[in-house]
C-alpha cells in the first residue's frame, strides 16, 4: 500500500498540511466536506442518535442495497424498495425516488415554499438553510430535513423487516 504524504489543503488561500487532511485523502473523501457539513452536523441541538443518523447519511454509510453489494453481501435484487425502478443508493432513496420526491414536495407545500432540490445528498442538506432566517430557525429547518430523511429510511426498513407496503401518502 502506497501512502501519499503530500495531502495539502488550501485554507483561506494558504496551503496547510494536517494529519486530518491526510486521513480524509486516504479515505478518498474531500476534506472540504468534513470541514463544513460535519462540523454543523455535530453542533446542532438534536439527540445524539439523530446526529449519528445524519452523519451516516451524509457519508453514505447507511446499508442501502448498493452499499451492501459493495461490501460483498449477496442480494437477489438491488432495486429501490419504494419504487422498484432504480438501484437503491442513498441519493436515489432519499432524494430522487418518485416516492421521496412526492414527500419533499408535500413538505415544501406545507411550509409554503417553492424550491428546486439538488440530487447530491450533502448539497440537499445545505439547501435547508434559508437566508433571512435566524440561526435558531435554520436549526429547526435542518431538523425538518432530518425528520424527513429518517421517515423515508424507517419506512424502507419497515418494508424489509415487517413485510410492510409502500405508503405513497
Amino acid at each position: 500500500m502506497e501512502i501519499c504524504l503530500t495531502s495539502w489543503v488550501g485554507v483561506n488561500n494558504a496551503d496547510a498540511y494536517t494529519i486530518q487532511s491526510n486521513y480524509w485523502a486516504l479515505k478518498g473523501l474531500p476534506h472540504i466536506q468534513e470541514n463544513v457539513s460535519f462540523r454543523e452536523v455535530w453542533s446542532l441541538k438534536v439527540p445524539k442518535k439523530a446526529k449519528v443518523f445524519r452523519w451516516k447519511v451524509l457519508l453514505d454509510r447507511l446499508p442501502t442495497r448498493v452499499n451492501l453489494e459493495c461490501r460483498g453481501v449477496g442480494l437477489s435484487c438491488n432495486a429501490c424498495l419504494l419504487c422498484n425502478k432504480e438501484i437503491e443508493s442513498i441519493q436515489h432513496l432519499l432524494i430522487t425516488c418518485k416516492v421521496a420526491q412526492r414527500l419533499w414536495i408535500k413538505c415544501d407545500r406545507w411550509v409554503g415554499l417553492t424550491s428546486v432540490r439538488v440530487n447530491d445528498i450533502v448539497n440537499h442538506f445545505y439547501s435547508f438553510h434559508l437566508v433571512g432566517l435566524s440561526k435558531k430557525a435554520n436549526c429547526v429547518w435542518k431538523g425538518m430535513w432530518l425528520a424527513i430523511t429518517k421517515a423515508i429510511w424507517t419506512h424502507r426498513n419497515m418494508i424489509i423487516f415487517n413485510g410492510g407496503q409502500v405508503d405513497e401518502i
